[in-house]
């Protein structure tokens, strides 16, 4: 059946291209617009793009923030509002589960500190209680799971990452840098097979709902806590996403310190994409490794944020990479850390022919020099970057670093005219705002250059609509193959969103509230808001 979607406007994915009025579907394809055809559907001058692809997030914590206080604004603008709330929280669940909560940042909260132990332990001390940063990189647990985990004065700061302490050297409960937190999470009791399923089943309706179809799952591990067999048993129940997995690496320094990958991880709708490594930390954490100093931190806080990463290590991983043929994600922030991964990179040559061999993820302070060291090495890279970060996070980055850097930081319209592999994305849970992975969220973000107070930030580096709108469909869908070229042309797939407002013609201070309505994927409707 041929069907005729008409009385639109429709952004194809390509910048440069200009709005569809109409475009005709066939067997789940878009056709060709010149033949006679078996039905037509009135859109009533609605606004359409391809399906979103969100190409840096972590669906898997998502799923866990569905069910865990949302230790936000508006809700949750202080420890003694986490406190009631985790209590209340608590009394909905059954004996023993963890109370939870996510997305708090120390700078948004009244007391202007983070939680310690001594806060959780008013929610509960015979149970776990685990709050984890808006930067998914740290927590905060009560003292019941700190000694579950054997943590006390004496137990040595992992590699990469330590443990908070009071001033007499007693933990204080902060989880500071994923190593500290993977010391208590590798307690929380497995959920069973079935559970972990439905639970992923419920991110279909979460994604669609915000017109995303394509996504990655940025922090992955294998054993106990695979989630390729899960997310694969939710497609077959219905979930309706492509998944492309990295695997973050544990291998040390040994370029075989971790199996390979079989060729049937790596194939199919849901498959490891690749392997990650962590160069940093974050900037609103004062741990993204940076060229100037963090106000406040004495020499022995990591003034200048932390090196995640050695060059031993960084090699043996780009190895493991490119013997598997998959690619190798960087987390990297600082400008510091970008000046660190791009010398060890010279003399490297791409091994992946149909995307880019590295991904560098986030990119906050990228220079202008950092652009001409990659044209220099003729060494293609794809990139992430999250400008709902300076626009969730204000407070935080006004705390860690300078005007000037805020304003030169997330350079989206200087990366956008030089790097063709690049996308816009959420790295939701991992930022201060309720629904990050709205997308039209961050759109508004680099649209307008302002933050959640009005207050703009770095205005030159703002970008039009439709170049925001294509490093959400086309341009994304380059850093990463999860099935979609994010076009609505000839010969693609029927991949469609149909949204509340024409993002070219209302103001730019609505952008943000712009929501999906409509959803189809090979041309069947797959969602529908309710009216």
């Amino acid at each position: 059946m041929r069907v005729r979607y008409k009385n639109l406007f429709a952004f194809t994915g390509d910048a440069a291209l200009p709005l569809l009025e109409s475009f005709v579907v066939e067997a789940g394809r878009i056709v060709p617009d010149d033949a006679p055809v078996d039905r037509e559907v009135d859109l009533a001058g609605g606004f359409v793009t391809p399906l979103f692809s969100d190409q840096h997030t972590h669906p898997s914590y998502v799923a866990q923030t569905l069910s865990a206080l949302a230790a936000l604004p508006p809700d949750v603008l202080s420890i003694e509002d986490l406190v009631g709330g985790l209590v209340r929280k608590a009394k909905d669940l059954p004996e023993g589960a963890w109370i939870e909560a996510w997305g708090y940042d120390e700078s948004l909260l009244t007391e202007n500190r983070s939680p310690t132990r001594l806060d959780l332990d008013r929610v509960a001390t015979d149970r776990p209680v685990f709050v984890r940063r808006s930067d998914c990189h740290s927590a905060v647990v009560n003292t019941y799971l700190l000694k579950a985990a054997g943590i006390d004065r004496t137990t040595p700061d992992p590699e990469g990452g330590r443990f908070g302490r009071d001033a007499s050297g007693e933990p204080d409960g902060r989880l500071i840098e994923t190593a500290a937190v993977r010391r208590v999470e590798r307690l929380r009791k497995k959920e069973d097979f079935e559970g972990n399923v439905r639970r992923m089943c419920a991110l279909g309706e979460h994604y669609l709902s915000r017109g995303i179809g394509f996504v990655t799952e940025m922090m992955c591990e294998r054993g106990e806590k695979d989630l390729l067999p899960v997310y694969r048993a939710a497609r077959k129940a219905g979930l309706p996403l492509a998944v492309g997995m990295y695997l973050v690496w544990q291998g040390g320094d040994d370029p075989f310190g971790m199996p390979d990958f079989t060729e049937d991880e790596k194939t199919g709708p849901v498959r490891y994409a690749g392997l990650k490594v962590f160069a940093d930390g974050s900037i609103s954490g004062k741990t993204a490794a940076i060229r100037g100093r963090y106000p406040g931190l004495s020499d022995d806080e990591n003034p200048r944020g932390t090196m995640c990463v050695t060059h031993e290590v960084f090699r043996a991983a780009l190895a493991w990479a490119r013997r598997n043929g998959v690619q190798l994600s960087v987390h990297v922030m600082g400008d510091r850390s970008i000046d660190r991964i791009l010398d060890w990179l010279e003399g490297e040559e791409p091994w992946l022919e149909n995307e880019p061999s590295v991904r560098l993820e986030h990119v906050s302070y990228l220079r202008p020099d950092h652009l001409e060291h990659i044209d220099d090495m003729n060494f293609p890279v794809a990139m992430t970057t999250q400008p709902v970060f300076p626009f969730a996070e204000w407070k935080g980055y006004e705390e860690a670093i300078p005007r000037s850097m805020i304003d030169e930081g997330y350079a989206v319209k200087t990366i956008a005219a030089r790097i063709p592999a690049f996308a816009l994305s959420s790295d939701a849970p991992a930022t201060t705002w309720a629904d990050p992975d709205q997308p039209f969220v961050t759109v508004a973000a680099a649209v307008t250059r302002r933050d959640a107070r009005g207050t703009p930030f770095g205005q030159a580096e703002a970008v039009d609509v439709a170049t925001a709108l294509s490093l959400y469909t086309s341009r994304a869908a380059r850093v990463t193959d999860l099935g979609t070229k994010g076009l609505l042309l000839a010969g693609e797939a029927a991949d469609f969103v149909l949204w509340s407002e024409n993002p070219f013609a209302v103001a730019k201070e609505e952008l943000a509230d712009i929501r999906a309505r409509r959803v189809w994927k090979a041309g069947e409707l797959l969602w529908k808001a309710e009216d």
